[in-house]
């Protein structure tokens, strides 16, 4: 925290201005972000921390998304099942996905190869962005249609992999040309992003595993505060 504080300092000298700062979301940078006095909490985030040659700028603070992505991968499949207000997301859901094969779904959605590992393999960071995409959701909401008796009750996993897509989309934006949540971060697109992210805040404080345990107030939170933390900011 102090050799960023003194990073900041010298990059103001020579006039440059720092706006905010991104970090990987590991328990050094949160004892790093606690130290600048940034707050990670659910009831009380502050998400912001004094810039050191200004007394009148704020810097804001946010952990990585790809990492953030990773965290509530390893918490859905630790969890199994994830409850929140709106139903259920079961993990068991993605399982069955990967067990019809890639042939049967090929009239439905193209789903990643790599998705084959699911069951067996901790995925790289850039698969869980695969299973937290649209595509699944997709594939999900096609085979509930079809009657599948493993899919009958989906509706819960495939809101909660399209809210999880959805704040990637916008804090993974990096395309000025970019259509819908993947576009940049404009004024004239707030009210929908501001949209994605109430629902996050508040569907996130009522998460729970399947013994009614409150997710963020469990080991395995930070990738779920985390994108709380990112709205925030």
């Amino acid at each position: 925290a102090q050799l960023l504080r003194l990073t900041i300092g010298k990059l103001s000298d020579i006039g440059i201005t720092v706006l905010a700062v991104t970090s990987d979301a590991t328990a050094h940078s949160v004892q790093m972000a606690k130290a600048l006095g940034i707050h990670i909490d659910g009831d009380n985030m502050k998400c912001t921390f004094q810039h050191p040659s200004s007394s009148s700028q704020q810097i804001a603070y946010f952990f990585d998304s790809c990492h953030l992505l990773r965290l509530i991968r390893n918490a859905f499949q630790n969890f199994q099942s994830i409850q929140f207000i709106n139903g259920t997301a079961h993990w068991q859901h993605l399982v069955e996905l990967v067990a019809l094969g890639e042939q049967e779904l090929a009239n439905m959605e193209r789903l990643p190869r790599k998705l084959a590992n699911l069951k067996n393999h901790v995925l790289k960071m850039n698969c869980a962005a695969q299973v937290f995409s649209d595509s699944v959701a997709s594939a999900l909401e096609c085979l509930l249609s079809l009657g599948l008796p493993s899919f009958q009750n989906c509706i819960g996993t495939i809101h909660f992999l399209r809210l999880v897509n959805n704040l990637f989309d916008i804090f993974n934006s990096r395309n000025c040309y970019g259509k819908g949540l993947k576009g940049p971060l404009l004024p004239e697109a707030y009210s929908k992003i501001n949209r994605v992210l109430i629902e996050a805040k508040t569907i996130f404080v009522t998460l729970s595993d399947a013994s009614n345990n409150q997710i963020i107030k469990g080991k395995r939170k930070l990738g779920f505060l985390g994108f709380l933390l990112n709205a925030e900011s």
